[in-house]
């Protein structure tokens, strides 16, 4: 075996076990599908998550979500969390015909860009992907949005969870 030979095949090797060293979906893009929870037992959906660097970019969209008590100041909110450590991000409120307020039953959307968590041990630290089956992405039913802590109407999991999805 030659030099460069064994040269290539290190390097080779060095790279196949970066790859896969990475957490779960670092620097590429993964969907997640979202699947019903109590406060939305007909709803579903999916989110779309890139995480570049230190920024969590992408999109949800939910379909069939209940209206919200007029007045109740309740609102749909969309979270990332590391159930491995706790931290939680906010990345936004879903949106239904340019507003937050479901006076109605319908879809919901969202487009985020998150660089910190807002909540958790790490909270103001780079938001990150923890090992495959500890990331959850979840929408609440929220009757606050501060962006910086999960103000469920009900219990979680329970009436407080519109859908969700782990990856």
């Amino acid at each position: 075996m030659t030099v460069a030979t064994l040269l290539s095949t290190l390097v080779l090797l060095a790279g196949l076990g970066a790859v896969l060293n990475r957490p779960a979906a670092a620097g590429s893009g993964t969907e997640v599908s979202l699947s019903p929870g109590g406060g939305a037992p007909a709803a579903s959906g999916e989110a779309q998550l890139r995480l570049e660097q230190t920024v969590l970019a992408g999109s949800a969209t939910v379909e069939d979500l209940p209206a919200q008590p007029f007045g109740s100041g309740h609102f749909y909110g969309l979270w990332f969390v590391r159930t491995d450590t706790g931290d939680k991000a906010f990345l936004g409120a879903l949106i239904k015909s340019d507003s937050i307020i479901f006076s109605d039953s319908g879809d919901g959307t969202v487009r985020f860009a998150g660089t910190k968590y807002t909540t958790g041990p790490d909270a103001g630290s780079p938001i990150t992907f923890g090992p495959t089956g500890k990331n959850l992405v979840v929408v609440l039913v929220e009757d606050k949005i501060n962006g910086l802590t999960p103000s469920p109407v009900g219990p979680v999991p329970g009436t407080g969870v519109a859908v969700s999805g782990t990856f």
